[in-house]
């Protein structure tokens, strides 16, 4: 499938999320799997607007927050281009990132809000932490 044949972004209408952070997070998406290169320029924020049929505000904040966040920088009258990916962040990340991506789908898919969706990770994730404080504890005292 070449980049042509592909929908940059589409707004999900049943999403709890502000539009502006579906765009933020599906590029994000975009350039961790390599959709978009390191160097390669994003799509203008009016073409993506346009495109998208959002407001050239909406793509301008989701560009901001990227910007903000590391993974693409702005050439002055040049437009916005993604940046290497920093160091920190390798393929492991990656696949870390797309389980939790995945997860996330399949409450959605299962009728859970964003915010349901949420609670409900953040509850799985605070059982594990805890399970594993009584092991840290326990190998500090050996």
């Amino acid at each position: 499938m070449s980049k042509e044949e592909v929908t940059v972004f589409e707004v999900d209408e049943l999403s709890d999320l502000p539009i502006w952070v579906q765009l933020r997070n599906r590029i994000a998406h975009l350039i961790r799997t390599g959709y978009f290169s390191p160097g390669e320029q994003l799509p203008s924020v009016r073409s993506l607007a346009a495109d998208a049929k959002i407001n050239y505000n909406t793509v301008t904040r989701a560009y901001r927050d990227l910007e903000l966040s590391g993974l693409v920088m702005t050439l002055r009258g040049r437009g916005m281009y993604v940046q290497e990916m920093p160091s920190n962040i390798d393929a492991q990340t990656e696949t870390a990132d797309a389980l939790v991506d995945n997860c996330i789908e399949q409450y959605r898919t299962a009728g859970f809000t964003f915010e349901e969706a949420r609670n409900r990770i953040n509850s799985i994730i605070d059982s594990k932490i805890a399970q594993q404080k009584p092991l840290a504890d326990a190998r500090r005292e050996l």
